[in-house]
């Protein structure tokens, strides 16, 4: 990794921005006094990188870079690395609870100017910039940039990170990677040969008495083929004259099969008879019917001359009710005249009785005055004057003014009660009086309602002429409705006899259909011709031309078998030696040769099929030797391949080669480090490596040696 410009901006103690350019140069050195910023522009090479400073002892710890006066740190490092020149642009930023790394890139450059993202933010520049260099951030910050007062942390550093740093620097775990695929592939090698020592064994190659042996089927089974290829064509010109024969046979079969399904259907004999018995029957149900309408029809003209008997009912129930009307308001009026005199009678009585009371409320008066006045006849002193009248008394007064007094009052409560009664007689009588009038206004309303209903009525209003007169509408009601119930009957057995003519005539159609159909089907056979005059005579000669034609086919049969019986002896015995033939061979289960028949085509196949099988037997016997002896070359191959990977994986094991190599780098190291402090020492110090730590050689105190750390 080479630098090739650093620009730092608002970075410590950079508040300015500050550019570094270091194309052309091969050497450089930061000079200046305390806190001119030398640390600092390494800090800012290893932010760029990182996105962290190492001198802060916190990985995460980035608020130190950015200048007090500053919001944010901004850093850009441009350098080259395998001939490509990298972009690493960084920003801090001032927050609410410290700072944030809020820009850490990682960009490639292209040949024209144009960058390409390698890393967008601090986890991913870490990840690509290791894998850049090859350095982790603390590796980079123990052997490329040593922070002040950390000079001597690596000679201290521990055994094992010093050794781990070393092989990536030296890119020493190749050896190590060497050794895993060497071991890996030794380990391949067994499983390989484990696997084809198995198939060897799964695989045993054929003895030299197995090969003669499958030879020698090869030869049997191409004997036979040509035997059984000999009684294949006998068979085939056998069957070749028996096929005829069975054909004409199987034709015969057939035929009085055909023939022997003429048969008369059940019902034929009596379609012809029923059809011209529905016939009649239609013709009798047509006359019928024709005189019920005509009866129908008669009783309507009747009916419609006649008058309305809902007419007749409705008048004669209005005369009914005005004279019940008529009868009722003569018997209201006389109610009405009986009432007026009640009222005139009741009347006089309460006047009468009025009187009397009145009297009698006076004679009360009288009494009690009397009574009163009774009271001062104790003071009279005859010849004495009186209290009142200061006349001189007389006499003295002698009668019972107080018992006068209460016979007045008792009286008057009896004249006061008969009063009472015959007002509320008198009410009574005038009420009943007003309700006559009422009810008499009621029915002359009636009456003249009634009068107007029947005012359109012209018949006669006698009630005993419309009675009768409804009586004969009625009659000729019934009659209308008798006649229409007998028309409709006609109507009903009239369409059942059509029904059944139909139904016949769709019968007699569908067995002509079926007997044509059944002649047609015959063609071939030139059956009679029919003439459709009768159905029962044209079934009678097909069925008899049927007969006759099945007796001259089983004559015919008889014929064919004998011949049959005899090719099929002969059959018999070609299948029999095709049977043995196949059966020397082993190659038959019954289904080429057997009780079926013979199946030429099978049995050319399966002959095939063995002879094929010897032969791919004798190929896969001597491919089987073949095959094993490969076998056997390539587990020597593979063993010996074994070996040597083997061998080389436990050589380059961690503490083989690999620790070899890393030893004489660490000596190479040091020695070349030792050069450089004899120059820095005027030849006074050495350094040299222990087993776990580096040591310093002090020449002027006869060769002592020290640790690093003095």
């Amino acid at each position: 990794m080479r630098p090739r410009r650093l620009e730092v901006d608002g970075f410590s103690t950079f508040r300015e921005r500050t550019v570094l350019d270091f194309d052309g140069l091969d050497l450089v050195a930061f000079t200046g006094a305390t806190g001119a910023g030398k640390s600092t522009l390494i800090d800012a090479i290893t932010f760029a990188l990182y996105g962290s400073v190492a001198r802060y002892d916190n990985a995460s710890r980035v608020a130190p870079v950015i200048h007090q006066l500053s919001n944010q740190a901004r850093v850009r490092l441009d350098f080259e690395a395998g001939g490509r020149t990298y972009p690493a642009p960084g920003v801090v930023g001032r927050g609410g609870r410290g700072a944030t790394t809020a820009e850490a890139r990682l960009e490639v450059a292209d040949g024209d100017g144009q960058t390409t993202v390698l890393a967008g933010e601090v986890g991913e520049l870490n990840d690509a910039v290791e894998q850049l260099l090859g350095l982790d951030f603390k590796q980079f910050t123990r052997t490329i940039v040593l922070p002040q007062g950390e000079f001597a942390a690596f000679l201290r550093d521990d055994p094992a990170n010093r050794d781990k740093l070393l092989q990536r620097l030296l890119d020493l775990g190749v050896y190590e990677r060497m050794g895993q695929l060497a071991r890996a592939r030794a380990k391949k090698s067994a499983n390989q040969i484990e696997i084809l020592a198995e198939q060897r064994r799964a695989s045993a190659p054929p003895t030299d008495e197995e090969l003669a042996d499958l030879g020698r089927r090869v030869e049997l089974v191409e004997a036979v083929r040509s035997t059984v290829e000999q009684a294949l064509d006998e068979l085939a010109t056998l069957d070749a004259a028996l096929d005829p024969l069975r054909a004409r046979v199987t034709e015969i079969d057939r035929t009085a099969e055909r023939l022997a399904e003429v048969e008369m259907p059940a019902g034929v004999a009596d379609l012809d008879d029923d059809r011209v018995a529905a016939e009649a029957a239609v013709s009798e149900a047509a006359a019928a019917l024709a005189t019920a309408r005509t009866t129908r029809d008669r009783a309507l003209v009747a009916l419609e001359a006649a008058p309305d008997r809902a007419e007749l009912v409705r008048a004669a129930s209005q005369i009914e009710q005005l004279a019940e009307a008529r009868v009722k308001i003569d018997g209201l009026r006389a109610s009405a005249g009986d009432a007026d005199r009640l009222v005139a009678e009741l009347t006089t009585e309460q006047a009468d009785v009025d009187s009397a009371l009145s009297r009698a409320e006076d004679a009360v008066r009288t009494a009690r005055l009397a009574a009163d006045a009774a009271g001062w006849t104790a003071a009279l002193v005859v010849g004495e004057p009186c209290p009142v009248c200061h006349r001189e008394v007389e006499t003295i007064p002698d009668h019972d003014a107080a018992g006068e007094a209460e016979a007045a009052a008792a009286e008057q409560q009896r004249l006061r009660a008969e009063s009472k009664t015959v007002a509320t007689r008198l009410a009574r009588a005038v009420g009943g009086r007003e309700a006559a009038a009422e009810e008499i206004e009621r029915q002359g309303e009636r009456i003249d309602l009634l009068e107007l209903q029947l005012s359109g009525f012209d018949g006669d209003r006698d009630l005993e002429s419309l009675a009768s007169t409804v009586e004969t509408v009625e009659a000729l009601e019934q009659a209308h409705r008798a006649a229409g119930a007998a028309a409709a009957e006609a109507e009903q057995v009239a369409a059942e006899a059509e029904d059944r003519r139909r139904r016949l005539d769709q019968s007699l159609a569908a067995m002509r259909a079926a007997l044509s159909s059944r002649r047609d089907a015959l063609a071939d056979l030139e059956p009679p011709t029919l003439d459709h005059r009768s159905l029962l005579a044209d079934h009678e000669l097909l069925q008899s031309w049927a007969a006759e034609r099945a007796e001259s086919l089983a004559a015919e049969r008889i014929e064919l078998a004998t011949e049959g019986k005899r090719m099929a002896a002969d059959r018999g015995r070609l299948a029999g030696t095709l049977a043995d033939a196949v059966a020397s061979v082993g190659i038959d289960d019954g289904a080429a040769v057997g009780s079926p028949g013979v199946d030429p085509g099978l049995v050319r196949s399966r002959l095939a099929d063995a002879l094929a099988d010897a032969r791919t037997a004798v190929a896969t016997a001597a491919d089987r030797r073949d095959r094993d002896a490969e076998l056997a070359a390539r587990i020597d191959q593979l063993d010996g391949d074994r070996l040597l990977n083997d061998a080389l994986g436990r050589h380059l094991r961690s503490g083989g080669f690999g620790s070899w190599l890393l030893a004489e780098a660490l000596d190479a190291i040091v020695a070349k480090a030792t050069v450089w402090l004899l120059q820095l020492s005027n030849d006074q110090y050495s350094l040299v490596a222990g087993d776990k730590h580096f040591a310093i050689i002090d020449h002027t105190n006869a060769d002592e040696t020290r640790d690093v750390r003095t």
